[in-house]
């Protein structure tokens, strides 16, 4: 079977080692039984991501570029690293896109390295998040109400950030697992029930 397929595709190249093994971690943390399944967990994904994304943009525009006067941003000082609100309202979403790609990039190809730059990255979103709540235990922001809509905020469009990220990921490599399969010297829906002995790679951050 595997001749006849390399005897149409001649341009296919064999998949190397590395390749082979990131698509076995893929199938196995998403765990689809057959190609339909695996192209109903794409669909998803992606329906999901573009949801997501469209909240964020929602989001901000209505609570920030919008109601940002109504809810105190003037009043919010700028931040340690010298950065007015809405500049950082701008950047916490960029860092969780940039962490979780980071992350899941270094979590499907087990490199330390990476999941060090994701983690690190993530630390200073939650100190983002969370700032004006220090502001205003200081003494910088005079007022609870605009500490807690601020880090609320924050933490809304972080969490929004990080669903889009990781459900377009998920999208995004299962669509690459779907169309390279066939080119596999076994096949990878085996490996979902042999997983079941163990949780490696089933025990992921990542859905």
């Amino acid at each position: 079977m595997m001749e006849e397929r390399s005897a149409d595709n001649p341009a296919e190249e064999p998949l190397s080692p590395e390749t082979m093994e990131l698509m076995q971690s893929i199938v196995v943390r998403h765990r689809p039984s057959d190609p339909h399944h695996m192209r109903t967990l794409m669909t998803n994904a992606g329906l999901q991501s573009g949801a997501y994304a469209m909240a964020v943009g929602l989001m901000w525009w209505i609570t920030v570029a919008k109601g940002g006067a109504q809810l105190g941003d003037s009043d919010i000082p700028s931040s340690l690293i010298g950065m007015q609100f809405h500049s950082i309202s701008i950047m916490v979403p960029i860092l969780v896109l940039i962490s979780s790609f980071v992350f899941a990039l270094g979590s499907y190809r087990g490199n330390p390295a990476l999941l060090l730059i994701g983690g690190a990255t993530a630390l200073l979103v939650a100190y983002l998040v969370i700032e004006p709540l220090g502001l205003f235990l200081t003494g910088s922001i005079g007022e609870a109400r605009v500490a807690l809509s601020a880090t609320g905020r924050l933490a809304v469009l972080s969490a929004l950030t990080y669903a889009a990220t990781t459900s377009g990921i998920s999208a995004i490599l299962l669509s690459w697992v779907l169309g390279q399969h066939h080119y596999l010297p076994f096949d990878v829906f085996e490996m979902v029930d042999d997983s079941d002995e163990g949780d490696d790679d089933v025990s992921s951050p990542f859905p």
